[in-house]
């Protein structure tokens, strides 16, 4: 079986590789630093950086540059991107676009609701770009809605979408001799008006934020998710959609949430996943209690052929298998090596094993979130209990 690497090619599963612990297999490492790649856009003499000073249009319609990616964007997420020698015509376009102090949109190009018109994308920045490697790094800036292409489908006609935090529109609906009641009595005279319960709204999404951060701190460390928290309901919305247990269909969903309110209630559903499991034979590989994060660790990654993976840091896993020795080519944590792992049961490829003897920690994975499937405990034990009532009618129907 062949598997595939970090820089997207595919190599020999070596079958003594995947019996051998990183210790043992430390003297088989080839390591040329020749051959890192330099995704991360270090000083060079060759990289450009912008400082974009566009000012956009409030859901005015404007063109900009399209670009698919193998991943969702969500304002405030920075994306990695490299190119081939033969997408130099979309480089240039790009590059273009953001010395002209302009945008790109960028839309996953795996799913298939952004096939037709309208559909939801991210307008985004160059920040930095490197010629010498075909390699530039964006950042989401803002919702849209991409409402046709032109005759290329080089460029998409976009409306962007307001940000919503529902209980901003009180005072809107505050009549002028009311605006210096207290404000429980506002929300009160407000609800008369509009029949619109800002009152319980308000109460609703104070408890889930708290239930989100409570469930992302665990994870990703309090000092983060509090910064995020600092900055608003908007950017923690976005914040916790980044972080949180999905695959790129469960993203794109709460990119299309119309409100900041909304977002946080589905991804809160989503921060419960807790128990990760291969998404082809089920077999359990990790529980939300391993997730870890690197400091200035990025979510999502992009190989030397220029696809993107997002992937989840965790300290330990179960049910896999290594395959291959460890390399320094190509890796996305400098100092690390990774060996690429796949499911011990179905052989799936589920991520990499990262290694380092100067490093802390000396261990940790990394796990494409498209491979694993998410569940949470009440799920599991429905799944247990199905299978059981399973079992005990075969046993009856045999006894019959």
């Amino acid at each position: 079986m062949n598997v595939i690497r970090p820089n997207g090619n595919e190599v020999e599963t070596l079958e003594n590789a995947e019996q051998n612990t990183p210790q043992e297999n430390w003297n088989r490492w080839n390591r040329d630093n020749s051959h890192l790649f330099d995704y991360a856009l270090e000083n060079t003499e060759t990289r450009e950086s912008y400082q974009n000073q566009a000012h956009l249009q409030n859901y005015g319609t404007n063109w900009f540059p399209i670009c698919k990616i193998g991943t969702v964007c969500f304002p405030e997420q920075q994306i990695p991107m490299k190119f081939s020698e033969d997408e130099q015509e979309l480089y240039d376009r790009i590059i273009g676009s953001a010395r002209a102090n302009g945008f790109v949109v960028l839309f996953p190009m795996n799913i298939e609701e952004c096939n037709t018109f309208p559909y939801i994308a991210t307008l985004s920045k160059v920040v930095q770009s490197n010629p010498q490697t075909l390699s530039i790094e964006l950042i989401g800036v803002h919702r849209c809605r991409a409402l046709e292409h032109n005759a290329e489908e080089t460029e998409a006609l976009v409306q962007l979408l307001p940000e919503v935090e529902v209980t901003s529109k009180l005072s809107s609906h505050i009549p002028k001799f009311a605006r210096n009641f207290p404000l429980f009595e506002k929300r009160e005279l407000a609800f008369k008006i509009t029949g619109y319960p800002f009152n319980f709204l308000r109460n609703i999404t104070e408890k889930h934020v708290k239930e989100c951060c409570e469930e992302l701190e665990s994870m990703i460390g309090e000092e983060a998710v509090r910064t995020a928290k600092s900055r608003g309901l908007v950017y923690f919305s976005y914040f916790a959609s980044q972080n949180i247990f999905s695959d790129q269909n469960r993203e794109y969903s709460l990119l299309k949430e119309d409100s900041a309110n909304t977002r946080i209630a589905a991804a809160l559903k989503y921060c419960k996943m807790s128990i990760a499991k291969c998404s082809i034979c089920n077999v359990p590989i990790f529980r939300n209690d391993h997730i870890m994060r690197l400091p200035n660790q990025t979510m999502v990654h992009v190989n030397a052929h220029g696809y993107n993976h997002k992937i989840t840091l965790v300290q330990q896993i179960s049910n896999f298998r290594r395959m291959g020795f460890p390399s320094f080519d190509f890796t996305w944590f400098p100092e690390y090596a990774w060996i690429i792992i796949q499911c011990s049961r179905c052989g799936q490829h589920i991520g990499w094993e990262y290694v380092s003897r100067t490093q802390n920690p000396a261990q940790f994975f990394g796990i494409q979130r498209e491979g694993i499937r998410f569940e949470n405990d009440e799920e599991e034990i429905v799944s247990e209990t199905i299978v059981n009532s399973s079992d005990s009618s075969d046993d009856q129907s045999g006894e019959e």
